[in-house]
């Protein structure tokens, strides 16, 4: 493997330390895994990200002394909270962020004591308010295994070096067996005006997968490998086909209207007007799907038993081994 187009991984030992039941890194699998509804952890360049409603609690090895540390934005300073003097002392206050040594932690109650008391911080700075953020820790969450036709959630907000796009969700998908290519994901959440461009957006990102390919190949196929040692993805057989094997219309592009008000449409240019306009005007050797998620009760969404037996009927036949 070329780690010079690698631009997301973990380095061998920041993995083995995780993985090392005598190590305290193995406090933040712990978490995760008590409260996989509500945050994802995933891999960077290097450094883990605990996100949780569009924030990060970042996981690093500090170069200048090699110790795992804690590190959030000071708006989030878990301190003033936390029960003890012994737990308070702990927390280093950089300004901008605070910083707490992993190692300095006694044991999980503490660690845990110390995420809750930031994960709280957080949900009274969101006041309730729900964002795309929350649809992408959603649907991350739902899809960490794949069905025989789904799309396995590999990533998040993913940056290629040097481009300031970033794919909400980037995901693989089956080709054939245990063949797999690139899915790209865009979210838009309630009624985003930016639905209009929703598609040349998506093939944006489908330009860059494609463009990049052998890096995201090889990157993925690390990072996926990781995430399956570290019990973050369920363990499955997967080979990414290199690029002279697929065109571009294998990369599928996935616009998900989440929270989406349908009633918005009945009037002329309504939100999903505009996106089939844009979907409209895209070159046919792109692919697109579109996946509506309305909160509006309209019998126009409704199956009666006949129509839902046979839709389940059809998805336990496409999806059986």
């Amino acid at each position: 493997m070329n780690n010079d187009i690698l631009f997301r991984r973990l380095d061998p030992d920041f993995l083995n330390d995780l993985i090392d039941e005598s190590k305290k890194l193995n406090y933040i699998l712990d978490y995760e895994h008590n409260n996989r509804g509500i945050i994802i952890l995933e891999i960077r360049n290097n450094f883990l990200d605990l996100y949780f409603l569009g924030h990060g609690i970042v996981v690093k090895k500090i170069k200048k002394n090699g110790k795992y540390c804690l590190i959030g934005s000071s708006a989030f300073n878990p301190e003033p909270s936390l029960s003890s003097n012994r737990l308070k002392h702990l927390v280093k206050d950089h300004g901008k962020t605070w910083q707490i040594y992993i190692e300095e932690i006694e044991n999980n109650d503490d660690f845990k004591e110390i995420m809750d008391t930031v994960i709280s911080k957080i949900v009274l700075h969101r006041k309730g308010s729900i964002s795309e953020g929350v649809s992408e820790v959603n649907h991350f969450v739902d899809n960490r295994a794949i069905g025989r036709n789904g799309i396995l959630v590999v990533d998040r907000q993913v940056a290629y070096p040097g481009i300031r796009n970033r794919i909400d969700l980037l995901g693989i998908r089956r080709l054939k067996d245990s063949k797999f290519t690139f899915s790209v994901i865009e979210l838009k959440n309630k009624n985003n005006i930016e639905i209009g461009g929703v598609f040349t957006q998506l093939r944006q990102y489908i330009d860059i997968v494609f463009e990049h390919y052998d890096s995201f190949m090889a990157t993925y196929t690390k990072v996926i490998d990781q995430k399956i040692r570290l019990g973050l993805l369920k363990k499955i057989k997967f080979q990414i086909v290199p690029k002279k094997e697929i065109s571009k219309k294998d990369i599928k592009g996935v616009v998900i209207l989440d929270n989406y008000n349908i009633k918005s449409d009945l009037k002329p240019n309504g939100l999903l007007h505009r996106a089939l306009k844009d979907w409209a005007n895209q070159p046919d050797y792109y692919s697109f799907d579109l996946f509506l998620k309305t909160n509006v009760l309209d019998s126009t969404f409704f199956h009666d038993y006949r129509g839902a037996e046979e839709l389940l009927t059809e998805y336990k036949a496409n999806n059986s081994d």
